[in-house]
């Protein structure tokens, strides 16, 4: 099976030539080029992240909830309070990457994801692996991350999604992804 960035398409450019007159002609040429990944755009990205962030922070709550109830429900000493008080903060960072990594690796999205229909593909427009999901919501925590999702190359995608070796496309497109793959086995 070929990876997504080796697909081929036909595509046209125009090429100029002179007729027996001397006349400029214009021709349409026919080559294959490599057939761009059309992954998501900048402002869907950005609706994807506000909207993850969203929940998350409702499940990031009641986490917190939690470890409040706990921490006034026994009696402890300033000390060991301020180790729960840690181990909240802990907890609640390792969440972000871990809700992302739980929702991708099951069902490939995220609720924002969910809502624009797309999908999280690897390099041969399948489910990303686990060990790849994982790195992929790990390297979310990198200063800066969310920025890098923000060029207007229709085939560009962020930090998280390069180093990791995957892509954020709609389902329309892996639609599309997989037949070319059939055609050109």
């Amino acid at each position: 099976m070929k990876k997504i960035t080796e697909l081929t398409e036909i595509s046209y450019r125009t090429v100029e030539s002179k007729d027996a007159d001397g006349k400029r002609r214009l021709n349409k040429k026919e080559y294959t080029r490599n057939r761009p990944v059309q992954s998501v755009l900048p402002g869907p990205r950005f609706g994807h992240f506000i909207i993850d962030m969203l929940a998350f922070q409702i499940v990031i709550y009641f986490v917190d909830y939690i470890f409040n109830l706990l921490l006034n429900a026994a009696n402890f000493s300033i000390t060991f309070s301020l180790s729960i008080g840690l181990v909240n903060y802990i907890v609640t960072l390792l969440l972000y990457p871990t809700l992302y990594a739980f929702c991708e690796y099951k069902w490939q999205r995220t609720p924002g994801k969910y809502l624009t229909r797309t999908v999280v593909i690897d390099e041969y427009g399948n489910k990303p692996g686990a060990r790849t999901i994982v790195l992929r919501s790990l390297l979310r925590i990198v200063p800066f991350e969310p920025f890098s999702c923000l060029g207007n190359d229709p085939g560009s995608h962020g930090w998280h999604d390069r180093w990791s070796e995957t892509w954020v496309v709609k389902e329309t497109e892996l639609a599309e992804i997989k037949r070319l793959q059939e055609e050109q086995i």
